[in-house]
């Protein structure tokens, strides 16, 4: 791991980036919010961010719209060649940052989703990853479980956590594999999780003020405290000429690696000033006039990514500081009680196909509940629709061959099932995945529709089916296709795959491995604190006044 004393490797605006930070000798736990924020030398921050969406930032209009000025820049800048590569070289440079942007206005419109449509110039077309599951295979990930690292001395452990639940849940499952091995572990999220993680045996801090702002601010924190950093993310972020940013849409191979660098500025240019605020002001650090457009550039961070390298195999172009860890699950079904009325429901007939969108909003909830019973009659088959937060499931009579389901933990009922129709999130496609169940993903926004391709290239479930093209005809397509022999064979193959990962445990070496040895002999000396279920900011940052850190 690097210290953390470098300028910024990633600002982002998403709703859900998760941060980490690991308090050597229990001293300060600095966070986002109000109130002053105490340097302490000898801590150290661990940051897991896993980004679901990544808001809309004001982005420069394509071209064709750049007024006279930029139009003469721009044609100045042509000289020096607009082929990705030569654009991709440019942006990892040391620029200015209006330098770059100015390249960038010529290649990317936003679109009214939240991605950003790239156009590149160059030869090439989709690549397709469809590989089998014996083919798939991620070397360094096996080396890290299959190596003896041992834990190290104990740290008083604080997980910062902005998102939704599924984004708390594996880092929950973290949370007590550390816990395990002699750790204070404390998950800082917001309020509506503190049952949940209190009831996992964590203890809970009480996460304020506004996520999406809170977000992108870690890594600031970790300059100011100059403490190591260590990233751990659900979709990918670093680049790599494999797959483009999630966040993307570029049809040419030739810029897959581009669109991270372009998805990095644009969210850069919506929150630079939010950040350059809270540098200057609250950390007393210089702002940041300039970005690399590469995420890692030039920074030497480890970084963890939390999926199945049977599904996403870790990419050619990764280094050894990069580890795909597996996917992170934590055990819900074992003091799940289902309803007496959902069992009965289940052993009357075969296997349903699951259908549900999570807390997604929908835009029409009977229409698009009316779709799915039509499209399981269609296909004979039963169907479990989860209501949600969107309304789903609004029937206007009784059908026997569907279930509406309030609430239900995925590790428990999609074994139960034949196949998942879902919103494409991470957990619950890695939840779908691992229970043997082909699956259709309807992204919404985000990461979700990279999964999508994953799941489609993986040869587990059909294309997806985009929310605003949701229609009877595409749902019964899919349908079919997921009810195919050698659909359910493949899916059936990664998740004996799967069935052989431990991601949590993986996770834990990843950091242990990466952990620097000047840190471990700090954190030997720390003198034990007493622990507590509970405890407040103003708590933390007195503790650590006390201990003479300013």
């Amino acid at each position: 791991m690097a210290k953390a004393n470098t300028h910024l490797r990633r600002a982002s605006s998403s709703s859900s980036d998760i941060s980490v930070y690991l308090d050597a000798d229990n001293t300060s736990v600095p966070a986002a919010s109000s109130g002053p924020i105490d340097r302490n030398p000898s801590s150290s921050m661990l940051s897991l961010s896993p980004s679901r969406n990544a808001e809309a930032a004001p982005v420069a209009q394509p071209a064709d719209q750049v007024n006279g000025k930029n139009a003469a820049v721009a044609k100045v800048d042509r000289s020096k060649g607009s082929s990705a590569l030569a654009l991709a070289k440019f942006l990892d440079e040391k620029v200015p940052f209006k330098k770059k942007m100015r390249w960038i206005k010529r290649a990317s419109i936003l679109k009214d989703d939240g991605t950003v449509e790239i156009k590149v110039s160059g030869e090439g077309s989709n690549i397709e990853h469809d590989v089998k599951c014996d083919e798939s295979h991620d070397e360094f990930c096996d080396a890290i479980h299959s190596q003896d690292i041992q834990p190290i001395e104990p740290l008083q452990i604080v997980m910062l956590i902005v998102g939704t639940r599924g984004d708390v849940q594996p880092f929950v499952a973290m949370g007590k594999r550390l816990q395990e091995d002699g750790h204070r572990v404390r998950l800082a999220t917001h309020k509506n999780f503190e049952d949940f993680v209190m009831n996992a045996g964590l203890e809970f801090y009480p996460l304020g003020g506004d996520p999406k702002v809170l977000a992108g601010w870690h890594t600031h924190v970790a300059e100011y405290l100059k403490v190591p950093l260590h990233i751990f993310f659900t979709m990918p972020w670093t680049p790599t000429s494999e797959f483009p940013h999630p966040l993307s849409r570029v049809k040419q191979p030739i810029g897959y690696r581009l669109s991270y660098q372009i998805v990095d500025a644009l969210i850069w240019l919506g929150i630079r000033d939010l950040i350059n605020e809270f540098r200057k002001k609250e950390l007393k650090l210089k702002p940041i006039t300039y970005l690399s457009g590469s995420y890692t550039h030039p920074f030497d961070v480890p970084h963890g990514y939390i999926w199945s390298p049977h599904l996403v195999p870790k990419p050619k172009d990764w280094g050894p500081k990069i580890d795909v860890v597996g996917f992170c699950f934590l055990d819900l079904a074992s003091n799940y009680v289902p309803p007496k009325s959902l069992v009965d429901w289940l052993e009357e007939g075969e296997k349903p196909i699951y259908v549900g969108f999570g807390s997604l909003p929908l835009q029409q909830p009977e229409k698009m509940t009316q779709i799915i019973i039509h499209a399981l009659e269609e296909t004979g088959q039963r169907g479990v629709i989860n209501k949600g937060w969107g309304g789903l499931g609004s029937l206007a009579e009784q059908n026997k061959s569907v279930y509406l389901l309030d609430n239900c933990p995925h590790d428990w009922l999609f074994p139960r099932c034949t196949a998942v129709v879902h919103h494409g999130g991470a957990g619950t496609t890695a939840a779908g995945l691992r229970a043997e169940c082909p699956t259709t993903i309807v992204p919404f926004f985000g990461d979700q529709p990279f999964w999508g391709d994953r799941v489609r290239a993986r040869g587990v479930g059909p294309a997806p089916i985009p929310v605003d093209e949701f229609s009877f005809d595409r749902l019964v397509d899919a349908i079919h296709f997921m009810l195919k022999p050698e659909v359910k064979k493949r899916a059936v193959e990664l998740a004996n795959a799967m069935k052989n990962e431990n991601g949590v445990l993986g996770a834990v070496k990843a950091f242990y491995k990466h952990y620097p040895a000047e840190f471990k002999r700090l954190a030997s000396t720390a003198e034990p604190k007493s622990v507590h279920k509970y405890f407040s900011i103003r708590g933390c940052f007195g503790c650590s006044k006390s201990s003479g850190y300013k």
